[in-house]
């Protein structure tokens, strides 16, 4: 995932949150995603460097510099803030989106001081056995999507589209 670190030129405003009150309902005027990230096999402290939920419109991703300027990928939480927290078993989050398609949802790892180059996809919403293809969500507008879950086994990587 060679331009990931071009992440670092997005900015965003709300962060990552916890989801909304409520259990498989929608929560009106509240346009996003959530779910929980479910962690296994964490890898050593010294590669741990930077975690982000990704949210692409395309899959695979084209040019990753301009998806992000352009904002048609979301990273939450937004860079210049706290990162996904490390070496927990769960993580629940809430994403504010724009309502619409994303076909790749991923948890994205920074394992190597180099930003620009040093990142990878380490778990993606699936719902399926075929981690070739990952599953795409469909946000509605002024509403949230429930149930985005994404699984990361830092030993059992999903295929790298870039």
């Amino acid at each position: 995932m060679v331009v990931l670190g071009a992440f670092l030129f997005s900015s965003c405003n709300e962060g990552i949150q916890a989801p909304p009150e409520g259990s498989a309902a929608a929560t009106p005027g509240a346009s996003g995603f959530a779910g929980t990230i479910t962690y296994r096999n964490w890898p050593p402290a010294d590669s741990l460097i930077d975690l982000r939920i990704v949210a692409f419109k395309n899959f695979p991703p084209g040019n990753i510099v301009t998806e992000v300027l352009s904002g048609t990928a979301i990273i939450y939480p937004p860079l210049g803030g706290a990162n996904l927290p490390f070496n927990v078993d769960t993580t629940r989050y809430f994403v504010p989106a724009p309502g619409g398609q994303y076909k790749y949802v991923v948890v994205a790892q920074q394992f190597g001081p180099l930003v620009t180059v040093d990142w990878r996809a380490v778990g993606q919403y699936d719902l399926d056995t075929d981690p070739a293809i990952p599953s795409s969500i469909q946000v509605p507008a002024d509403d949230t999507l429930m149930h985005v879950d994404i699984n990361v086994d830092f030993r059992n990587l999903p295929p790298q589209p870039f």
